[in-house]
């Protein structure tokens, strides 16, 4: 009796052990209500709300440069004023990175003027729980994974969506290079191609009729690399089309402007792919109408066609 007694209490030790053990390996969760959280409706120092969040701020460095906990606490602001994300950050006392790891912003091209911005008290990364959304999310989380320790982070869910906290950390350089490169890089290597026709109204070479061209054709050797010209995800890899062939269709800045890039010989990438700026995504061709290899490259923002010239300051 006493051994089988004996037993039970083993048996009940292990099982808490385990339970215990198990259980510091789940992250520290704060549930983060919108609703409920201070609203700041500008950024200056008479208004004696952001005079509140810049004290709290100011306090959270002190506590930190002490090696004491910070006080963490968020705040939400409509951008009613003309700032950019470094803009915004610098007024706010807290790095760029911190403010756009939290609200998903991909580059300093992101437009935040009318977005509704968590702002936090505490520099440091924002680092998606699960599978990121944004190119950036993910990288930060490739970069950061091994460091998302359950007993030193806390897991803050907001909106709905879960964010493991590093505090004090920042982009390192690969990432701060990712996050201010927010241009376009030309879609062909500078001394490989020249150009055949530009964005414009021209005469069509099949029909001989005056039409709108929506890109400019760059003439290059079949086989030439394309690369992606910006960060994005692939939202189309067709082939054989009558018209473009093979091509492919990356959008950018969250849906905000795609480019386009067809007549291609090979594609190297498949729908939903994520791509970097630079990434090589298939071959000059000659496929679909075309009257000898060339790249057709167009941009189109809000689904209308820009001159890419533009963009690619060419």
């Amino acid at each position: 009796m006493k051994n089988k007694r004996l037993s039970a209490v083993i048996i009940f030790c292990l099982f808490s052990s385990l339970f215990t053990q198990s259980k510091t390996k789940e992250f520290k969760t704060v549930n983060v209500t919108l609703s409920h959280i201070p609203v700041l409706t500008e950024l200056q120092s008479r208004n004696p709300m952001f005079k509140e969040y810049s004290y709290i701020v100011s306090d959270n460095y002190k506590l930190m440069a002490g090696e004491k906990e910070p006080d963490m606490i968020f705040f939400k602001y409509k951008v009613t004023e003309d700032f950019n994300i470094l803009q915004l950050a610098s007024r706010c006392n807290i790095p760029y990175d911190t403010i756009a790891s939290l609200n998903s912003l991909e580059n300093t091209d992101d437009s935040i003027k009318g977005k509704t911005l968590i702002l936090p008290t505490v520099p440091g990364l924002f680092i998606t729980k699960n599978k990121g959304i944004t190119a950036l999310e993910i990288l930060l989380r490739e970069d950061y994974f091994n460091e998302l320790n359950p007993e030193k982070c806390i897991c803050y869910v907001i909106n709905g969506k879960s964010y493991i906290f590093l505090p004090d950390k920042r982009f390192s350089p690969t990432e701060r290079a990712f996050f201010l490169d927010a241009g376009f890089r030309l879609p062909l290597d500078r001394n490989s191609f020249w150009i055949s026709s530009d964005f414009g109204n021209r005469k069509q070479p099949f029909t001989g009729e005056w039409k709108k061209h929506n890109g400019i054709d760059f003439a290059a050797n079949t086989g030439t690399k394309v690369y992606a010209v910006k960060n994005g995800r692939v939202i189309a890899a067709v082939k054989n089309d009558p018209t473009f062939g093979n091509y492919i269709i990356i959008s950018h800045d969250n849906g905000k402007v795609s480019s386009v890039y067809a007549h291609l010989s090979k594609m190297n990438v498949q729908l939903s792919d994520e791509v970097k700026k630079g990434d090589v995504i298939g071959y000059v061709g000659q496929t679909g109408m075309a009257t000898g290899p060339h790249l057709h490259f167009e941009i189109r923002q809000g689904g209308v066609p820009q001159d890419p010239s533009i963009k690619l300051k060419l």
